[in-house]
């Protein structure tokens, strides 16, 4: 490994293998299994970085009650000690926890099938065994969050501080029978840590768990595998064992589509760059990967060889008006994560100049339209269960903030742009209003980031009709002015509802309140 001697090994390198020298950092080994032990390497340094006392780093918060790892392995509790001090809860502490976590798992991106990690933690055989310590501590963790009970709540510090070793301690095993564990606990941590409005943490895990998954190869399950020539395909089963039956290759599906959607989603939140990058000239970087069905249909039936190209067909299909097929929640959602990122990071280059290229800008915003179009209504549905209610509402959401992506660079120059993204946030409030959120007391901590953005439109939208109204000298208001002002009320009683249990969102609250103050 030659390196420039100042920075840290290029994340495109390690993924493409790339041997030559790129603008970033150093030359890449061909060996995966020295990439791999070189990314642990770097996490565990990180992990090690975040932990130390130093107040001028971005560090874990620091728990004021520090878990003291016991040696005993015993479910009962020695005299004076609690539960939350053993090595692991008591068998029915830990159901209860785990309940608290399961209604909400997909939320924050779990995307094993629940009923068989039930039935693996508390009824374990040797053909299913009990799942990982670093993802039962992480599930711990959100159930600790997730309690309605204070002194249960108030354990979070040490739930969290014994997460974060067991991630330490898998790294650095990285037996290649639990990678799938260790990368659905980085996705959980990620999420953790977006909830909480930790957004640096939750940076550091989301990367890490788009690292491993790449690694993984996750990108191309059910691609076709070609050999003998320069266009080839990595093993999708690198760094894991090879899926033993079509039900363990969908969840190697859902893994990887649950790491794009949290990757498409934060990257732009956070206005960082993505490591996972598509590079349609280079068959290493294509996602191949299929777009995930619901987990029983990988019981019924084997897993056809996907044509590849994944998300390249999707936009070439709703460019030519059809709806691109698939319709699990999953893959809704991914493909809606989808127009999000590339809406931003196409009016990013037009802002710049770097591609004034108009029909790739119209052609994307009515691909986002058409894509709009074949969402669910929710009024239609009966008796949605709180799952269903929430993806409607997230994936919603999110198709009509991809339109504000896209058009909000331009909303002082065009007419147009303020139009599209009036409408779009005018929709965001009306689908919160349509389904029933009085029933969901969780949401995914993105939703903090899109109410904002949306927020944002409303405000500068009032702003400017307030400035018409006073131009005018007229004391009658504007056309439009009272119902904009109506909804932006209706926006503010939504995320009130949501930041009672949403620290990201109270904080996103508090901001939303002081701008009306300084209106």
């Amino acid at each position: 490994m030659k390196c420039d001697g100042n920075k840290p090994m290029c994340n495109q390198c390690v993924r493409f293998n790339r041997t030559e020298e790129c603008e970033y950092s150093e030359v890449s080994t061909p060996s995966t299994a020295r990439v791999l032990e070189q990314h642990i390497a770097r996490l565990q340094s990180r992990i090690h970085e975040l932990e130390q006392d130093d107040p001028s780093a971005v560090r874990l918060h620091d728990p004021h009650a520090a878990y003291k790892q016991s040696e005993a392995s015993t479910s009962r509790p020695q005299a004076g000690q609690e539960w939350w001090d053993m090595p692991e809860p008591p068998p029915q502490i830990t159901r209860n926890i785990v309940n608290r976590f399961l209604p909400f798992a997909t939320t924050f991106g779990f995307f094993f099938d629940k009923s068989a990690f039930l039935t693996a933690l508390f009824s374990p055989t040797v053909s299913k065994p009990r799942p990982p310590i670093v993802l039962r501590n992480v599930v711990y963790l959100w159930g600790v969050q997730l309690s309605t009970e204070q002194e249960v709540q108030s354990r979070v510090p040490i739930f969290l501080n014994r997460a974060l070793r067991s991630i330490h301690v898998a790294l650095s095993t990285a037996q290649q029978q639990d990678t799938l564990y260790v990368l659905q606990a980085e996705i959980l941590l990620a999420y953790f840590f977006f909830h909480n409005g930790r957004l640096a943490e939750g940076k550091f895990h989301s990367n890490a768990a788009v690292s491993l998954a790449i690694m993984c190869n996750l990108h191309k399950v059910a691609a076709p595998q070609r050999r003998g020539s320069q266009d080839v395909l990595f093993d999708a089963n690198t760094f894991l064992p090879p899926p033993r039956d079509a039900v363990e290759e969908g969840e190697r599906i859902h893994a990887f589509w649950t790491t794009f959607v949290l990757d498409k989603c934060w990257i732009v939140a956070l206005g960082s760059p993505s490591i996972l990058i598509e590079d349609q000239g280079n068959s290493s970087t294509r996602i191949d990967s299929p777009w995930p069905q619901n987990m029983e249909h990988y019981g019924q039936r084997p897993i056809s060889p996907n044509p590849g190209c994944t998300i390249s067909k999707f936009l070439e299909t709703l460019s030519s008006g059809n709806d691109g097929g698939d319709s699990s929640r999953l893959a809704t959602l991914a493909k809606a994560a989808a127009l999000y990122e590339r809406a931003d990071r196409l009016a990013s280059l037009w802002e710049k100049d770097i591609m004034a290229n108009q029909e790739d800008f119209v052609q994307l915003d009515s691909c986002i339209e058409r894509f709009k179009q074949t969402l669910p209504a929710p009024e239609r549905l009966q008796s949605p269960s709180i799952e269903m209610l929430h993806s409607l509402l997230v994936v919603h959401t999110l198709s009509q903030c991809a339109t504000i992506q896209l058009h909000v660079r331009f909303v002082m120059q065009s007419s147009a742009s303020r139009g599209r993204c009036l409408s779009a946030a005018n929709a965001v409030v009306r689908i919160a209003q349509v389904l029933p959120i009085q029933q969901m007391r969780n949401v995914s901590p993105i939703m903090a980031v899109f109410y904002t953005s949306t927020h944002d439109i409303l405000l500068g939208g009032l702003r400017s009709l307030r400035s018409m109204r006073s131009d005018w000298a007229s004391s009658s208001a504007m056309p439009g002015y009272e119902a904009l002002e109506t909804t932006l009320k209706h926006l503010v009683t939504i995320t009130e509802h949501f930041a009672i249990s949403s620290p990201i969102m109270n904080s996103q609250l508090a901001k939303i309140r002081q701008a009306h103050a300084s209106t």
